[in-house]
Parts: structure tokens; sequence; C-alpha cells
């Protein structure tokens, strides 16, 4: 089906969708997404990965913080530290509709204006007042031919990172709705 974020890669090379089901409201999923990044939440995956074998540093949140609410268009979500060779890096925000959608041009070195690669995040309403979030990347036939090598060779342990990606956002949103039940549970009983 389309999505938001399509029409940046009109004829991708490659497209790869994923998604979860998730027992909270889209408004309840959301700021764990737009708080992602290394410097900030985390990305909610292996740390033993992304710091025991890549060196990032990361702490995943287990908490929604006010501070990093505020992504806007143009904001970077960071896949690399200040730090780290190269300096922060990660994908820009290119479009965001809050409780709806937030899709990244994932395009590093590619030309002003030309999106090689996207990640996007889609949160519909599920039938049971839950969410189901997607996850679709896709890649285009301007990719670097180095970064089309890196992709294919990276691709199982990309899907093992955004599936787990996907996983901690839902056992994290959940957790937050479960607290709030019991909360509503407890001020009924007293």
């Amino acid at each position: 089906m389309p999505l938001p974020g399509d029409h940046l890669i009109p004829e991708p090379g490659s497209v790869q969708t994923m998604a979860v089901t998730i027992a909270a409201p889209p408004e309840q999923v959301w700021p764990w997404l737009v708080q992602m990044g290394v410097d900030r939440a985390g990305l909610y995956s292996y740390t033993w990965v992304e710091n025991g074998l890549l060196h990032l540093g990361v702490t995943n949140a287990d908490r929604i913080h006010p501070e990093w609410q505020d992504l806007a268009v143009g904001d970077i979500m960071a896949f690399t530290p200040a730090r780290y060779p190269g300096g922060r890096m990660g994908p820009r925000v290119v479009e965001l509709e809050r409780d709806r959608h937030l899709v990244l041009d994932a395009s590093p070195g590619a030309p002003a204006g030309t999106v090689t690669g996207t990640w996007q995040f889609i949160l519909r309403d599920a039938d049971d007042g839950g969410t189901r979030l997607l996850l679709r990347t896709r890649s285009g036939p301007d990719r670097p031919a180095v970064l089309h090598f890196l992709d294919f060779l990276l691709q199982p342990a990309y899907l093992v990172m955004d599936r787990a990606m996907l996983l901690g956002i839902k056992q994290r949103a959940e957790r937050g709705t479960q607290k709030k039940e019991q909360a509503g549970a407890g001020s009924l009983l007293t």
C-alpha cells in the first residue's frame, strides 16, 4: 500500500516494510519515535551491538523525555555521536505529522535535493484502540554503489536491528499504557 514518504523515491530499487501492533493509541507511541537518536533516547534495539561492536555509547530510554519531544523538519536523528569519526550523522527529518507519520531521508553524501534512501515510520489506528506501527525502508536507483553494496551485505543485520527497535517501542508504549490503566483503577478503588 502507498505510505507517506513513498513519493520521495517513486521507483525504488528495494522496499522493506515491517510492522508491529501495539496495545496503546498512536498518541502514546508517537513520543517514543520523536525522541530517538543515539544522543537522545537511543534506538530501542540491541545495545550490545550498538555499544559493544560499534562503540556508539547508546543508552535506551525507558521513559518519555519532554526535552526530546521537539523534533522538526530538518533535524537529524543521530545514528552516530559527535565524538564518532565523521561526527554526528544520521537521517534527516523531511516529513512529520504528529501521531501519524515520521519520514526520514537516509541519503548520506547525496547531492542536495536527491533522496536515495528513506526510513518511514507510520502509525495507523488499530481496531482495538491500539496502533499498527509500520517501518518502511526504501532505496532508490541513485543510491551510491558503495551504499548499495553495504545495504546488501548488512541487510540481515538491518532486519534484526529494525525488528528489535519495533519491539522495543512496543514494549515501552505498552508499559506506559499499563501504568495509566493501573493508576486509573487505583483511583476508582479509593
